[in-house]
């Protein structure tokens, strides 16, 4: 049984501005992070931590980090670390990846193609690694072959499989689902993409690769459990992953209709009940949303204050007042007018789609009189 962790997309030292004066904090969950994932490897002594690249932030990162990972990796030796360099952490001569002096049990992949073979394990590990932030050419058409008298084959590598859905990062060494079968590999590790994916083997039905995500959230798009691949390869080629949740904080997104809520304290109380199940310790992104009372306006400062004891809270109103139209329409103002317009329109629409467009032209006219966050 050929066992190994698989991790990407830590993005050591990121800016992550928006976090102002929890920068540090979140800094010091990243690396508790990275301890968490090394008593992991030790824990389940496992043959391989395949780290597939955006580990170290490189413009920003900061040499006492990179000391860090230095300790961190040798701490697990002799357990091989093998690290493809991605988008963000590229192999570049000025790099602490090349300045620094790292543990023998550190592999680093190349912009040109390694093979680091462990006859002990009877396994050769594949891989890549970025020369410059930007390569938009596949990789894998350079792939020299997987080498013979070996029975497991693994492959680090951090890439854009194409058709992952994966919207939000740039199609850099872009690669075809296809592409990863041909290559023969038992596994491919793979990072880039900070969403959970795994893409199954046409023929074998297992998986053929996978990313594991970011293993400690850095957007708010990152919301809920974060995960490392824990991998176990048997000696007829059958692989099982398994997510093992690794991070210290989470992302929750809530959303809270107000309706017949009328004042700040009946708003207090209701986010209260909302919120009772969440940790204090995660981040929390509060939207109130739906129709409110006119004469009301929630007031987020309050709420910042009354919900400080979370590590962050945010708090966004999208909520429109629940106005007198046929009042704003007789007054004649800007937004009466407008109203007056959309109301004629729907009356003479031809079909649903386009009358569902101008009800909801009409709500964002509403919605101006009102809408903010903090």
């Amino acid at each position: 049984m050929l066992t190994f962790i698989h991790t990407a997309d830590v993005h050591l030292d990121a800016p992550m501005q928006a976090l102002s004066e929890q920068y540090a904090l979140r800094q010091d969950d990243f690396r508790r992070t990275m301890r968490r994932i090394r008593d992991l490897v030790v824990d389940k002594q496992a043959d391989f931590w395949l780290i597939a690249g955006d580990l170290l932030e490189y413009r920003g990162g900061s040499r006492a980090t990179a000391l860090f990972l230095r300790d961190l990796f040798a701490s697990v030796a002799p357990v091989p670390v093998c690290i493809a360099p991605g988008n963000h952490d590229p192999w570049r001569e000025d790099s602490y990846y090349q300045s620094l002096g790292w543990s023998g049990n550190v592999f680093w992949f190349t912009p040109e193609w390694g093979a680091f073979e462990f006859p002990e394990k009877s396994c050769v590990v594949y891989g890549w690694g970025f020369p410059e932030p930007h390569v938009y050419e596949s990789p894998l058409r350079h792939f020299p072959g997987k080498l013979s008298g070996y029975k497991h084959h693994v492959m680090v590598l951090h890439a854009h499989v194409r058709s992952s859905g994966g919207d939000d990062h740039h199609p850099y060494a872009p690669v075809t689902v296809q592409e990863l079968v041909d290559t023969g590999m038992d596994y491919v590790a793979l990072g880039h993409i900070h969403k959970p994916m795994q893409f199954v083997h046409p023929l074998k039905k297992q998986p053929i690769a996978a990313y594991p995500g970011t293993p400690e959230a850095l957007t708010v798009k990152e919301e809920g459990e974060r995960c490392v691949l824990y991998g176990e390869l048997d000696h007829a080629g059958r692989l099982t992953l398994t997510p093992v949740s690794v991070e210290q904080r989470r992302v929750s997104k809530i959303e809270i209709k107000l309706g017949g809520v009328e004042t700040t304290e009946a708003l207090v109380e209701l986010v209260e009940q909302e919120l009772a199940g969440e940790s204090a310790e995660n981040m929390v992104y509060v939207t109130f949303s739906g129709e409110r009372a006119a004469h009301f306006t929630p007031s987020l400062p309050v709420l910042q204050q009354r919900f400080r004891h979370f590590f962050l809270i945010r708090f966004t109103d999208q909520t429109w007042p629940d106005v007198d139209e046929e009042k704003l329409i007789a007054e004649g103002g800007v937004l009466g007018r407008w109203l007056a317009k959309l109301a004629d329109a729907e009356a003479i629409a031809t079909d649903e789609a386009q009358r569902q467009m101008i009800r909801l032209a009409r709500r964002e006219a509403v919605e101006r009189i009102g809408g903010s966050s903090v």
